[in-house]
């Protein structure tokens, strides 16, 4: 079973929450943190108060909710770690980019906005990048121009669940409208994201924005599936670039290849991405 976890401060969660309501049936089977819990079929449905940022190991007390309130009936392989754990958010955009975007959380360096500095929870590449590719059919076939993006892992909180946000981007005029949370809510429900395709090498991936464009292309050309990302300004603020990225390739599990975004702004550090790649046991692509 899969926990989504909407945050009661966030208009644009509760706005996902809401089409998630409306686009299936729901039962509901319990309350955590004085709200109501929801199940259908493989997806529990849960919100708390707070910013999800600042939910530090939130999913140990989901686990601990399942254990002794719903039992083994609903979650017969045990409670904790979680299967997956969605968290259902906005995105702010400096340069208002009209978004709607998939990313792991994690801090590589400092935790400014939340989790652990240096810590990463573990990513989850085959549902998040399904996620992707199954939200940019589900915005298309409504009519939305949205771009339908990764962005590149960053912000709390730390959990030690697989887990990824799903977003709408990206400002305060666009987090309660309607027709942008219901393709991320018919995406979460899709029978795709329950068995996502897993026949994709998973790849983490080094170099480029923030918007990681190169990573979202080649997964949405089902080439990899990626787990977390580390971008040029990680590297470049890094004191050991080995750091970040063996970070990242710890926190994705079944990682198999290093894919990374060649660009005018990190060239020189190629040879030594290569050697980090060689060294971790990743085959390097680019």
């Amino acid at each position: 079973m899969k926990v989504l976890l909407t945050s009661l401060e966030d208009v644009a969660s509760t706005n996902i929450r809401d089409r998630l309501l409306e686009e299936a049936e729901w039962e509901v089977v319990g309350e955590f943190d004085g709200c109501p819990v929801r199940v259908h079929g493989g997806l529990l449905l849960m919100e708390r108060a707070g910013t999800h940022l600042y939910m530090e190991s939130v999913d140990e007390e989901i686990g601990a909710f399942i254990r002794e309130e719903l039992g083994e009936e609903l979650w017969p392989q045990g409670p904790f770690p979680l299967d997956l754990l969605v968290f259902l958010s906005r995105h702010r955009s400096e340069k208002d980019v009209l978004s709607l975007t998939v990313h792991p959380p994690g801090n590589f360096i400092s935790a400014d906005y939340g989790g652990m500095a240096g810590k990463l929870p573990p990513s989850a590449p085959f549902e998040m990048t399904q996620a992707l590719k199954t939200l940019y059919r589900e915005k298309k076939a409504l009519g939305l121009k949205d771009r339908t993006t990764y962005e590149v892992t960053h912000h709390g909180p730390q959990v030690s669940s697989p887990c990824f946000f799903i977003e709408i981007g990206s400002n305060e005029t666009r987090w309660g409208v309607e027709e942008l949370a219901r393709p991320i809510a018919r995406t979460l429900i899709s029978d795709d994201l329950g068995s996502p395709r897993r026949d994709l090498p998973i790849a983490i991936g080094v170099g480029g924005g923030h918007y990681g464009p190169r990573f979202t292309d080649r997964a949405m050309r089902n080439k990899f599936a990626f787990g977390h990302m580390v971008p040029d300004y990680i590297l470049r603020s890094s004191d050991d670039i080995r750091v970040p990225i063996e970070l990242a390739k710890e926190a994705t599990p079944g990682v198999q290849k290093l894919f990374y975004h060649r660009s005018s702004a990190n060239e020189d550090l190629e040879e030594r991405i290569a050697e980090i790649a060689d060294d971790l046991g990743l085959e390097m692509h680019s």
